[in-house]
């Protein structure tokens, strides 16, 4: 075997390396929209992809909890269990939202919730929002976010690529804006609107001192 035909076989042959900070899977609803918000801030603060996999199942929140569920697992069985293992979901009109949440739970699961929607979290980059979006007609909660995110970010759109990066620069205030809505639908209980990706991302940040 030649010298080429060798040096090939050890690339073939070598894994990707895993870093000394957590190993961490991000289960999302979404098939691009999320996916590409945590994969942008994976590649922005040079976290592992072998550290910090992102999956979109495009499905419902039962689905995400599942697909979660099954990914760990498969890592338990080949000894690289993940240390923090985070399901994102909108609660959105979702008839499984409530048992979507309890099987998470009960998995040990943490959750990165949106009420109604992720889009919410990215309006919140804008300023502080506690009035609750419904449905109007044919338009769902969500749909109502997303149309007053659009006030705002002319040209968003689902699955739109580089939000994050469009948006760093306000994230600092995005991030208080949620711990504050959040605290506030915790001691009243109403959860709309409000979100927990703020946690999710702040923890990302922090696997290699990014905040």
């Amino acid at each position: 075997m030649g010298r080429q035909a060798r040096t090939h076989n050890q690339v073939q042959r070598t894994k990707p390396r895993r870093e000394s900070y957590d190993r961490v899977l991000i289960v999302c609803e979404g098939s691009k929209t999320e996916p590409n918000y945590f994969e942008d801030i994976r590649n922005e603060y040079r976290l592992s992809f072998v550290n910090v996999e992102v999956k979109g199942t495009g499905t419902s929140p039962r689905t995400v909890v599942r697909k979660a569920k099954e990914l760990c697992k498969k890592a338990r069985r080949q000894k690289d269990a993940y240390d923090s293992v985070y399901c994102v979901f909108d609660r959105d009109e979702h008839v499984d939202f409530d048992q979507a949440c309890n099987d998470a739970i009960r998995a040990g699961l943490k959750l990165a919730r949106s009420w109604p929607c992720f889009e919410f979290w990215l309006l919140l980059h804008y300023g502080r929002w506690r009035r609750p979006f419904a449905r109007s007609g044919a338009k769902s909660g969500a749909d109502q976010c997303i149309q007053e995110l659009r006030n705002h970010f002319p040209g968003y759109k689902k699955g739109k690529e580089k939000v994050f990066l469009k948006l760093k620069c306000q994230l600092q205030e995005a991030t208080a804006n949620a711990a504050s809505g959040l605290q506030d639908a915790r001691q009243t209980g109403e959860y709309n609107p409000s979100t927990e990706i703020h946690l999710l991302v702040t923890y990302l940040q922090s696997l290699t001192g990014g905040v």
